[in-house]
């Protein structure tokens, strides 16, 4: 298995794209990107499932407007977590059907993604994160 996803938080669309492990900076319009896992395994280093996102730490741009939530089914319940901006959601090696079923097909893919206005990411991050890593003016001091 070998697929990618273009998620487009300000369009609110999820497109199917080729190498987009590859690609992901040239299609996120980043010079740097960096990957969160979702689903790996220890014991088979080539299977993931990760979304690319640009390296925020490495750029002076002002905080990415458009958020999503990526939900991820696993073994211990709904997993999710909320991004920025542009991104690729990767998923490559053998991971288990249950895994491989959630993000195999652009359809599936579609239905992992959920997208969220700035008040409901700021929300999410407060819940679950322990805080944000921006306000809602924009700026990244909080």
């Amino acid at each position: 298995m070998d697929v990618s996803f273009l998620i487009d938080p300000l369009r609110k669309t999820v497109t199917s794209v080729s190498d987009g492990y590859a690609r992901a900076a040239e299609l996120i319009g980043t010079d740097t990107a960096s990957g969160s896992p979702l689903w790996s395994e220890a014991t088979d280093p080539d299977a993931s499932v990760e979304v690319i996102t640009a390296d925020d730490s490495l750029t002076n741009e002002p905080l990415s407007h458009g958020f999503f939530m990526v939900i991820l089914t696993r073994d211990d319940g709904p997993y999710e977590r909320v991004f920025a901006g542009k991104a690729i959601l990767n998923a490559y090696g053998n991971p288990p059907s249950d895994i491989k079923d959630q993000v195999k097909t652009l359809k599936a893919a579609r239905e992992r993604v959920r997208f969220l206005s700035s008040e409901d990411a700021l929300l999410w991050f407060e819940q679950h994160a322990g805080g944000a890593p921006f306000n809602l003016d924009g700026s990244t001091e909080n």
